[in-house]
Order: structure tokens, then sequence, then C-alpha cells
């Protein structure tokens, strides 16, 4: 049997596990622009991709993947977009553009055309964003260029809007703050983060239960489990563990400590990651990884800080999977590192570490990034969380009328909505304690 897992290049389809929630809220929510964060191989190709797949089922759609990297002038990010048209040539005939638009070098007046024309056919530009780190070092360079690039993004009728970035993005709150129009980043919906799979979809990506019934894959329990702890449900290092100890006859393995050794590739991502994070998030990080588990509020006696700033900090770190919640000793929400690989990596290159100059983003910036993905997340998750309770109404009422003669599916949808009921009001629990 080969092996299924995947760890160098993007996936869709049958191989594109969990984010449904977050996929359906990108396609179908209510603003216009929306910029996802996310770490290094926590899926944000995979994301864009997959969106595109889904957008290409509904017609009112007309998706296009901008990859931004390498973009190092304003006109080459217009010649980027260019490109992009021009590999999907059969999506934008309806639009029946004059051939002369596809020679504008000026990223915002072919984007405002586009959008236009999508909008005068009835249909909306779907505009998938990534690498968009790319759009930092413009900032500084060609502040007027990316003034009108924000307004066009955010312009709404005709065009729909999705970025991902890791967080190297916050620096655009110090670049922007002297801007005489809004920072780049008003006007985007930053309320989801791309943080690791949950379990019921860790578990399927380890069995590949999306896959034909001749590609699935035999685990033991014990064995999912540990690959489950081991990787926090990470990605990237679930389909790598999971690659490491697959075997022929199409059965996982149980984990050996060599399984989960950091390789350069993976150093290479930590570390990037790790560039990312201020001074005060790493101490937060070194804290905790002293430790190895530690309470809350014993780390904040440590790292300092008042009480709001630090709360945001933690969660902020553990959903981009730098920091877990574990339970010990019958003790639950204690902190951990994230993943066994990062801790074996941050043991292994722990004096360099300490050495590394911050990143690049200031305090202030990160603060101000931090809170507006706060406050945005939470008002996100009591709107969803309405949106349950009304629908578990509708149900309930269903069963009420059709009594002995209801249908299972609308019996397992109440059991599937009172699980998203029960899962939501615990995520806001968390983020009210922030």
């Amino acid at each position: 049997m080969r092996n299924p897992y995947v760890t160098g290049v993007y996936v869709t389809g049958h191989r594109h596990y969990g984010r449904r929630q977050m996929l359906d809220y990108l396609l179908h929510g209510e603003d216009h622009a929306y910029w996802v964060i996310g770490n290094r191989r926590m899926g944000k190709t995979s994301l864009l991709r997959q969106l595109e797949l889904l957008a290409q089922s509904e017609p009112h759609w007309l998706p296009i993947y901008w990859d931004m990297q390498g973009c190092d002038t304003f006109a080459r990010l217009g010649q980027y977009l260019r490109d992009a048209i021009g590999e999907q040539k059969e999506r934008f005939e309806a639009l029946e553009l004059p051939l002369s638009l596809l020679d504008e070098e000026d990223v915002p007046t072919l984007l405002a055309s586009l959008r236009r024309a999508a909008y005068r056919k009835g249909l909306t530009l779907f505009l998938l964003c990534d690498e968009t780190e790319a759009l930092i070092k413009l900032a500084r360079t060609e502040p007027e260029a990316m003034q009108r690039l924000h307004r066009e993004l955010t312009a709404g009728a005709g065009l729909r809007v999705v970025a991902t970035s890791t967080r190297a993005i916050y620096q655009m709150h110090d670049i922007c703050h002297d801007w005489p129009t809004s920072p780049f980043l008003t006007g985007f919906d930053m309320s989801q983060t791309l943080s690791s799979l949950s379990p019921p979809s860790a578990h399927a990506l380890i069995t590949q239960a999306q896959a034909p019934a001749d590609e699935r894959v035999q685990a033991a329990p014990e064995v999912i489990q540990a690959i489950c702890d081991y990787t926090n449900n990470h990605p990237y290092l679930l389909q790598l563990l999971c690659s490491r100890l697959f075997q022929p006859e199409g059965w996982l393995r149980p984990v050996t400590d060599e399984d989960l050794e950091v390789d350069p590739l993976l150093a290479g991502f930590f570390r990037n990651d790790f560039n990312s994070l201020t001074e005060a998030d790493r101490q937060v990080i070194w804290a905790v990884h002293q430790a190895n588990i530690i309470a809350e509020s014993d780390l904040h006696q440590i790292v300092g800080g008042s009480r709001a700033e630090f709360y945001q900090r933690v969660h902020n770190l553990e959903r981009l999977g730098h920091l877990r919640r574990v339970h010990s000793q019958g003790v639950p929400g204690l902190l951990a590192i994230g993943n066994q690989f990062l801790v074996n990596w941050l043991s292994a290159e722990d004096a360099t570490l300490r050495a590394a100059p911050a990143a690049a983003t200031s305090e202030q910036a990160a603060r101000v990034a931090v809170e507006r993905q706060h406050a945005q997340e939470l008002n996100f998750l009591v709107s969803r969380l309405n949106a349950r309770r009304e629908r578990l109404v509708e149900l309930e009422a269903i069963r009420a009328r059709d009594f002995l003669a209801v249908s299972p599916h609308v019996l397992t949808e109440i059991e599937e909505v009172q699980t998203d009921i029960r899962r939501l009001r615990h995520l806001l629990d968390e983020i009210r304690q922030v």
C-alpha cells in the first residue's frame, strides 16, 4: 500500500481534513474581507486551495488564487495577479473582459475593473491571497500604492477576500500608524486563527477516513492517542509522524523516540515561527519550557505584566500552537509547550535561540493586533452560538411535530448541534476569562 500521508504540498478534496466550520464562515460569512493567521505548515495554502475548490461548486463565485511570494515591488505584484488570471482563463470568460485589461499594470485599477465586471454579471470575485508577508516590504517602500490597494481589497460589492499569513503581518500596525488613511489591516475580519485540528478530524486524518476504503489505514487506539498527544493535532506534524510510522501493509506501528526527531526542514519552520515572537512572547515560552508543565497563575507570577495582557498573550500563543493545555495529576488546564517536536527543538537550540534577536514587530503592534483579534473572535463565537441555538429550536419543533415518525437525520443533527453548542460555550468561557 502506498504511503498516503502528504507532507510536501497542499491538500484539497478528500485529503483535506477538518476546518469545515471555518471554511463555511469564510465562504458565507457576512463580511467581505477576512484575514486568517497561522504558523508555518499549519495549512494556510491548503485552506485557500480548498476554498477555491468549494467555490467552484457555487455558481456566483469567481475564485482566483493569488500567490504573492517573492513580490518585492508593486509592479511585480500586479504581474503575479495577471499571471493568476491567465492560468484560469476559462473562469473569466463569462466577464467578457477586454484583452487590454490583462495588460493593466496597476493592481488597484485591475482589481477594480475585475470587481465591477463581476458585479455586472451577478458574480463575486473571490480573491484568495497567499504568502501576504510580501506586502510588509511594499507597505514600507510604496505606501501610497498600498493605501490604494487596501481601499480596493475592502471595497465590498463584487469582491470577497480571504488572506492568510503568519504573525509577521502584525508589523503592519507599526508601518501604517502614521498613514493618513486607515491602517492596512483595518476592515478585515481577523476572528479566525488556523489552529490544530479538532480530535475527530485528527483521528480521521490518521486513519485516512475520507479516502476510498482500500486506502484507509489501520491503527491501534493507543497508537492513535499517542500520535495525537505528541503532535497536539498539528496537521503537518500529524502527517509527518504518521508517514514515519506507516507500514506497507497499511497500518501504523507504535511511536519510538527516533520518530520524534526534528529534521532540518521542520527545524526551519520552527525557527521561522519563533522569529515572529516578541520578547514578551518568548519569556512565556521559555518559562513554560523550563517548568515542563505549569499553572497559568504560576506562569503569570514569573513573567509579570498586567493580568489582561498576560491572558491575551497566552491565549494567542495557545491558538497558534506554541502552547497547549494538559491535565496532570488530576489538575486540568495546565500549560505546556505545544507539541513534543517543538519541545525537542527548543531543548536542542536553547543557547542559540536565547541569543536570537526579537521579532521585527514591536510589542505595541503585537498588543494591538492580539486585542483586536480577541474582540473579533469573541463576537464571532457569540454569533455562532446564537445561530446554533436558533437551529436547535427549529429542530426541536420538527421533532415535536413528527414525534414517533421523526427522521433519523433530524435526530442526528440535533445531537450534532447540541455538541456544537457545548463546544462553543466552552470556548466562550475560556475567552471571557482572558
